[in-house]
């Protein structure tokens, strides 16, 4: 009976130990982790246009009774396909070096300083300098021109300055998108750099294009465009020169690769970089001309190019391409001849309906020929860009 108290007494007492310690602090485990939601997707729009061919009689159109200058409304009609972009560039193929150096169309330009003002109200944010008629005013043409995109609020590069300047790459960064652009020209038209002033223009041949390229790179950029003045003027094709510098700018890095120059278009393509993580890039061997007085088949007409970077998990590729073909409309306004870059599918259209009254019969057959010209030969070379519908009914 003893023996039984005992056991007992050792049972109970076992289990309050084991009640006592089963009450202690539960172990908390700790949530499983939730990876953190991924930035949603950021798109942005690039467009470039073609050459600013600033002929004297663009100039003398552009005059108003007082003596100044007002070139916006011969941009009216394309002003939207210009401020839609998040961001636009343009070839200024004009010096701006002011009323001192006399206004001149080719070839030797200068424009009114005007345009500069009239480029920002348009909705353009960067124009490329360097390019046959970079030195057209020497080097005073240079300096002069620079201040007055400046004080424009116009940002430029291929001409600088100073060799500080000069060594700076150019970089601007949209909705997460860090973008670095460069431009460079084939020639300067047989006129010499400034003496001890070798860095005023950016050419193709000073090898300074691959240098500058390593520097937007370690800048982290996501995309280097390329805006490059070369080609055989009034060539539909681009020659070999050209293939072979683009094939090597995109080997070296560039997404995006813009051709001015040859006052014609040249055909556009999509490729996959082979050495670049094969990475989507794209081309436009020429834009054309946007504005000139340069009135003949295939000199009479450009486009607005339009390149949409998506950038998802960090990584920004092309997801779309299209263009806006324009052409150089004249007629005559008291008197006086004046100019206007037209969307080329909106004109036929105006004309076909009656709503553009400036428009002849013959105009109508010229818009037909330029819209069947652009299309044939860019659609033959890369068939999956199309030009973008800018009717009246379209989403723009």
């Amino acid at each position: 009976m003893r023996m039984n108290n005992k056991f007992l007494l050792f049972a109970l007492s076992l289990g309050l130990i084991i009640v006592v310690l089963g009450c202690g602090p539960e172990k908390i485990s700790s949530p499983p982790t939730t990876p953190p939601e991924p930035p949603p997707a950021e798109s942005i729009t690039i467009s470039a246009a073609g050459d600013f061919l600033m002929h004297m009689p663009i100039i003398h159109a552009a005059q108003l009774p007082g003596g100044n200058y007002d070139f916006k409304p011969i941009f009216s009609e394309v002003r939207s396909f210009l401020s839609t972009a998040e961001l636009t560039l343009v070839n200024l193929e004009t010096r701006l070096a002011g009323k001192e150096q006399g206004y001149s169309g080719y070839p030797v330009f200068n424009c009114p300083e005007e345009l500069a003002q009239n480029m920002k109200e348009l909705g353009i944010d960067v124009v490329t300098t360097a390019n046959n008629h970079s030195l057209d005013r020497g080097w005073t043409g240079i300096v002069k021109t620079l201040d007055h995109l400046e004080a424009a609020g116009l940002q430029s590069l291929g001409t600088y300055r100073s060799a500080e300047d000069a060594q700076r790459v150019f970089c601007t960064e949209i909705k997460g998108i860090k973008i670095g652009i460069l431009n460079y020209t084939e020639s300067t038209n047989g006129i010499p750099l400034p003496k001890g002033k070798d860095y005023a223009v950016d050419m193709i041949q000073s090898g300074k294009i691959y240098q500058d390229i390593e520097k937007l790179k370690a800048a982290k950029t996501d995309v280097i465009i390329a805006y490059i003045h070369f080609g055989t003027e009034y060539q539909r094709h681009p020659n070999e020169s050209q293939r072979t510098l683009v094939e090597n700018l995109f080997k070296q890095g560039v997404t995006i690769v813009f051709g001015d120059h040859v006052h014609v278009i040249q055909p556009m393509d999509l490729k996959v970089s082979s050495t670049n993580n094969e990475k989507k890039c794209f081309v436009a061997y020429s834009l054309g001309n946007f504005i000139s007085n340069q009135s003949w088949r295939y000199s009479n007409c450009g486009l607005i190019t339009n390149v949409k970077l998506t950038k998802e998990a960090n990584r920004v590729t092309i997801t779309n391409v299209d263009y806006v073909p324009v052409w150089v409309d004249t007629y005559f306004k008291n008197g006086q001849k004046k100019y206007r870059v037209l969307p080329v599918q909106k004109a036929i259209e105006d004309f076909e309906t009656g709503r553009d009254p400036l428009l002849t019969q013959k105009d109508y057959q010229i818009l037909q020929q330029v819209w069947q010209d652009t299309t044939a030969l860019i659609t033959e070379a890369c068939p999956v860009i199309s030009p973008r519908n800018v009717s009246d009914s379209s989403q723009i």
